[in-house]
């Protein structure tokens, strides 16, 4: 393989959707019915974490792009190419304004914080339990037409 790094194979996604797949499937039935829920429990975080790790970090970049939009600020590329704990710690300060925003009562009939906010519920979800989320961008048309409140 010229010109390319060596992966270790099976990756950490991969290895987490094996590990889940071996839990129940293979080990699940073995379980005695008292400790099937906290077996069902540690399958759905690994299902969970092995769709945030594929992500990677671009749903904290869409989240980024949306609050700074928010603002009126400009997101660059070497602003996306930060360490991810700046990337976090810009998200926390975008969040916190708006949140003090939205307390305020300074963002109560602003459509694009409805949007903004149900775009992130909805992308927050397709994480925790991807089948409870309508298709990408589904909702989002549906949400925005809604008057607040509705």
């Amino acid at each position: 393989m010229e010109g390319r790094l060596m992966r270790d194979k099976p990756d950490a996604v991969t290895l987490l959707r094996l590990a889940r797949a071996a839990l129940l499937e293979d080990l699940l039935p073995m379980v005695p019915q008292e400790g099937r829920y906290a077996a069902r429990l540690i399958a759905n975080a690994m299902a969970v974490a092995a769709r945030e790790m594929a992500a990677g970090v671009d749903p904290a970049h869409a989240e980024l792009r949306a609050l700074a939009t928010l603002f009126g600020e400009e997101v660059t590329a070497p602003d996306l190419a930060q360490a991810p704990e700046t990337v976090e710690e810009t998200l926390a300060r975008l969040n916190w304004r708006l949140a003090a925003e939205i307390r305020s009562g300074g963002r109560d009939a602003d459509p694009q914080v409805y949007a903004a906010l149900w775009d992130e519920t909805l992308a927050r979800a397709r994480v925790a339990e991807p089948r409870a989320v309508p298709s990408s961008g589904e909702g989002t048309k549906k949400r925005k037409k809604e008057k607040p409140g509705a």
